[in-house]
């Protein structure tokens, strides 16, 4: 399932940019727009996540749920759901989790250690996904610890951040 997820710390009028526009444009706007912008001129608030993302949220959830009870939901999938329903607009996901939000995430993962992680990644039932061994643990786990830098950046600056990916 997984495709490339990408995490861009943002300010409060491009969320709310976002929530203005059609749903049905947002990820015309994220790919053709914000993408090129963030890539090219802000690298610092720019984290590819790859396709650890899916791993990554279901790791520290316990399953792939948009608004799972976890205190690390809002790490990938929670926060609010700017696209994605399952159903009509389901070919893409864009979530926005606020500053506040942003900072508790920096808190959660500054805390957690390689050990807790690797028990919580072999915790995925292998069913619900198919890539989980040795190896892709190593790789979601080098993802997850990078991202600690982006992260710190957006929680001291005061950003949302979005992940995105395509489907």
């Amino acid at each position: 399932m997984s495709c490339l997820g990408v995490l861009f710390a943002v300010d409060a009028d491009t969320v709310d940019k976002l929530r203005e526009m059609p749903v049905a444009e947002r990820p015309r706007y994220i790919s053709e727009e914000l993408e090129e912008l963030y890539f090219e001129e802000y690298p610092e608030r720019t984290y590819e996540l790859d396709k650890s993302w899916e791993a990554i949220h279901r790791a520290l959830t316990g399953g792939f749920d948009f608004d799972s009870d976890s205190p690390f939901s809002p790490v990938i999938l929670g926060g609010e759901v700017l696209y994605f329903d399952g159903e009509e607009y389901d070919d893409y996901i864009i979530t926005a989790k606020s500053p506040i939000m942003a900072a508790a995430v920096y808190e959660r993962l500054s805390g957690l250690d390689e050990k807790s992680f690797r028990k919580m990644y072999d915790s995925i039932p292998a069913g619900d996904y198919p890539d989980k061994d040795a190896e892709d643990c190593e790789y979601t786990l080098e993802y997850l610890m990078d991202s600690l830098a982006f992260w710190k950046f957006a929680a001291d600056n005061g950003l949302w951040v979005l992940f995105t990916a395509d489907q």
